[in-house]
């Protein structure tokens, strides 16, 4: 059975390749927006006023965090991006990087996102990104702002990154990216794109089976350049059709059912967001069996210990990967619900795939 496991690969593929939600866009114009290198061992260090490939953290101290798996309990348990994120300790600071336009005037849109953590002996700050021109350093343009209070170092939102931008052009010349961060603040994901509009932030797009249908959910933030989405359909994961169209509105959450389906069918799914100015971005693709004998739920779809698996009606094998395609367990089941202690992996996306000899079907869930 375990050759059965290895066409997954294809999924994963699928997965990760279509997962990226930024709409088409130059290259960042800011070095390592992630913070992901160098490689750090265990939390970093405390250091003041360091340069660390290509940033200069002033006014407080910082830690460069590589979450390692060791149980890093006073701030976000996954970076925004990477595998690494800014800390700052012992006061607020600030993060600048230095870019340049070099070709005529161009829009551009700047961004990064902030979390906050540890409400103990906490002070209140707003975090902003601000845009100077040099050698003057004239402040030319201001993100949006949001206050973290103590409230944002409690439990359980400590995973919560916040996502700050603003749009301007720039002529020609020399400017500097900063970060206003406060004490016990993080910051991960900056970036500096030229001629892009603001990137959609598709937190999740996942599809269950429910009563011989097909329910597509999905999540997303920073719709306000984002007109509507289209729901498309494929029996072959290269040709789609739009099934759906669906307005943008002040809700993060969405969901779609799918009831012209047929049993033993196999359907691919993706969402075409189309922004105001016309602009595509695509979603991650979903594959869907619709099997009686084998449909399957996984419950809750966010969970912190176990997870259940239920609505198995045929014998057969279940495989757990994370996004990179390891295997984590490999399980033979039963028809019924089979409940799998998921504790100690780390905080994540993982894929459950279901195969009875015949049909082959995968779910997602996230590791608190």
């Amino acid at each position: 059975m375990k050759t059965s496991c290895l066409s997954f690969i294809l999924v994963i593929y699928l997965l990760i390749n279509g997962s990226l939600t930024f709409a088409q866009c130059n290259t960042n114009l800011l070095t390592n927006g992630g913070f992901d290198s160098p490689v750090q061992t265990g939390y970093g260090n405390h250091l003041a006023g360091f340069a660390f490939n290509g940033w200069t953290i002033t006014g407080a101290q910082a830690n460069i965090v590589r979450l390692d798996g060791s149980g890093y309990v006073s701030g976000p348990d996954v970076a925004k991006n990477g595998d690494q994120y800014l800390d700052l300790v012992s006061g607020a600071g600030t993060v600048y990087q230095d870019f340049t336009i070099s070709a005529s005037s161009v829009p551009i849109v700047f961004g990064g996102y902030f979390s906050s953590r540890e409400a103990t002996g906490y002070v209140n700050w707003t975090a902003s990104i601000e845009i100077y021109k040099l050698p003057s350093n004239t402040l030319i343009k201001t993100s949006g702002t949001r206050n973290f209070k103590s409230k944002d170092g409690d439990n359980p939102d400590q995973e919560t990154w916040y996502y700050l931008y603003g749009t301007v052009t720039l002529a020609p010349g020399s400017y500097r990216f900063v970060a206003n961060i406060g004490d016990y603040g993080n910051f991960d994901a900056a970036f500096v794109n030229i001629d892009c509009v603001v990137p959609i932030n598709l937190q999740s797009f996942n599809g269950q089976m429910v009563d011989n249908t097909v329910k597509l959910s999905w999540q997303a933030d920073n719709l306000s350049t984002t007109s509507y989405f289209e729901i498309e359909r494929s029996d072959d994961a290269v040709h789609f059709e739009s099934i759906s169209k669906i307005n943008t509105s002040t809700a993060n959450f969405y969901d779609f059912t799918d009831r012209n389906v047929n049993a033993a069918s196999c359907f691919y799914y993706r969402l075409k967001m189309v922004s105001i100015d016309k602009r595509i971005t695509y979603s991650n693709i979903i594959r869907m069996v619709v099997d009686d004998t084998g449909s399957f739920q996984i419950v809750p779809n966010q969970v912190q210990d176990y997870v259940t698996i239920r609505g198995i009606k045929a014998k057969g094998w279940i495989c757990l990967f994370d996004l990179s395609g390891k295997k984590m367990l490999e399980k033979e089941i039963k028809p019924g619900m089979l409940d799998v202690n998921v504790s100690l992996l780390r905080p994540g996306i993982y894929l459950v795939q279901y195969f009875n000899g015949a049909t082959q079907q995968t779910r997602t869930f996230f590791k608190r």
